[in-house]
């Protein structure tokens, strides 16, 4: 016999949350493509103007995550959904704080990349020929593993909502809708 779910969807995150979620959703959308294209280019003006916006677009992604753990410990969050299946909930559970972890790390990893890549003085002056012709840093190699784990992890993410939409005829979006 299927067992029946039924979560109060009446429980919203906070107005604050809800923001910062689909503003860092829209962000995030805009730099993976961005650091692809990016990874593609020869050095030259373009490529340092692409680098500066996605630096600037990951440092916003970077302080709206730190904004929104803050959050995640200090306000009240809606009770955490029930999928009918002990393992399911704690995959549920997992994924969710596996994008903070995540987040913070990519941003980590993209700054050190900046500081061991020696792209500062390029940033500056924005004169491309300081950009460096071969990149070879570790934090780098980080970077793009991160980015593509990130992807995987949209991916499930948005896959478990239409998956509890399907199953459980619950639309959990109207706990993060405005």
């Amino acid at each position: 016999m299927k067992t029946i779910i039924n979560n109060n969807l009446a429980e919203k995150y906070g107005k604050g949350t809800i923001i910062i979620h689909w503003f860092s959703f829209l962000l995030i959308s805009l730099l993976i493509p961005m650091g692809f294209i990016m990874s593609d280019m020869e050095p030259g003006v373009a490529k340092i103007n692409l680098l500066r916006l996605h630096l600037f677009v990951g440092i916003l992604v970077f302080i709206l995550t730190l904004i929104r753990v803050w959050f995640f410990f200090r306000r009240k969050r809606p009770s955490k959904l029930e999928t009918g299946n002990y393992l399911h909930n704690k995959l549920v559970i997992w994924i969710e704080n596996t994008f903070y972890y995540l987040l913070i790390l990519l941003c980590i990893s993209g700054i050190a990349t900046i500081m061991m890549g020696d792209f500062r003085e390029a940033l500056q002056t924005g004169d491309a020929s300081l950009l460096p012709k071969r990149l070879d840093v570790p934090s780098l190699g980080a970077h793009k593993t991160l980015s593509i784990i990130l992807i995987v992890l949209l991916i499930g993410h948005i896959g478990g909502v239409v998956n509890h939409y399907i199953k459980n005829k619950e639309n959990t979006l109207k706990r993060i809708l405005p």
